[in-house]
């Protein structure tokens, strides 16, 4: 099965495959980009009641988030107990070259 996803990496795009990827499980791999980040911050909550230290949380949005949305996060983050948001990753935007950049 030659199935991959793509991760993007320093400005690179990586195809990188899931460990066990089959026919069968290749559908339950979603992109970081595309699952809803409250889960994401209620989910590191839960597990930050039961970490000595603080986790490193990252949040991955896309460019339709807001500014007050990204707030949101931090302040549901902050409310859950969740110590440290360690990067927000967004989506790089995809920009035509120009004549003028160009030359």
């Amino acid at each position: 099965m030659h199935r991959f996803f793509l991760e993007e990496k320093k400005g690179t795009m990586l195809p990188r495959v899931a460990p066990e990827l089959s026919v069968d499980t290749y559908w339950y791999y979603k992109s970081a980009h595309t699952v809803d980040q409250t889960w994401s911050v209620r989910a590191a909550g839960v597990r930050q009641r039961h970490i000595d230290q603080a986790q490193s949380v990252n949040l991955y949005i896309t460019n339709d988030y807001t500014l007050r949305q990204v707030l949101n996060l931090y302040l549901l983050a902050w409310e859950r107990g969740v110590k440290t948001v360690y990067y927000v990753r967004s989506k790089s935007l995809e920009v035509e070259e120009c004549e003028s950049c160009s030359s």
